[in-house]
């Protein structure tokens, strides 16, 4: 197999799997049960989209359920570390430019912990132009219980989780475009 033929598979293989999150020190346990631990938690295609709360990147309170009215919203969680996470950022700019008129907003979840200002140069650098808030505990990725990065949802007008992906979005992804405009 020649090197082209193995970066290309290589590469294929990371996209494919998405960059996995170090375990946090004091993560609890799961449930032994895990279908009923998934249920109850309220994330899987079909469920409301629990309470969450973060921090945008200026530092101003992030709340889900007050910034989601009457929108449907992307939630996307990723760093700036996750080369999944960077592949995507151009399909993300592009969704969110094609229907914000219509409703429609990406908010991207970095989990990074090296704080705000890291982050901002990196969205400063990669123009991106959608809201990022800062979650370094990890919080939303627990929440939709996840390592994977990244990892997104998106929620109808009611908070009705429509869609997620564990790994990469790539460019025009029909299924993606399919719970946008299902949704709007």
């Amino acid at each position: 197999m020649t090197m082209k033929k193995i970066l290309i598979v290589t590469m294929t293989l990371a996209l494919a799997a998405g960059c996995r999150r170090a375990e946090q020190k004091n993560a609890k346990p799961k449930a032994a049960s895990a279908p009923t631990a998934v249920a109850a938690t309220g994330t899987e295609v079909g469920a409301v989209m629990p309470e969450y709360s973060s921090l945008w990147l200026d530092g101003s309170a992030f709340e889900l359920a007050k910034y989601r009215q009457n929108k449907v919203v992307l939630l996307n969680v990723w760093a700036t570390w996750c080369g999944p996470c960077r592949f995507e950022i151009p399909e993300l700019q592009a969704v969110h430019e094609k229907y914000k008129p219509k409703g429609f907003e990406v908010v991207g979840v970095s989990v990074d912990e090296t704080g705000a200002d890291g982050v901002k140069q990196f969205v400063a650098e990669n123009k991106i132009a959608y809201p990022i808030a800062l979650d370094a505990e990890g919080k939303l990725a627990a929440l939709l219980e996840t390592s994977v990065l990244p990892t997104t949802v998106v929620l109808d007008r009611q908070g009705k989780i429509v869609w997620k992906k564990f790994g990469a979005i790539m460019p025009n992804d029909p299924e993606l475009i399919k719970a946008i405009e299902s949704s709007l």
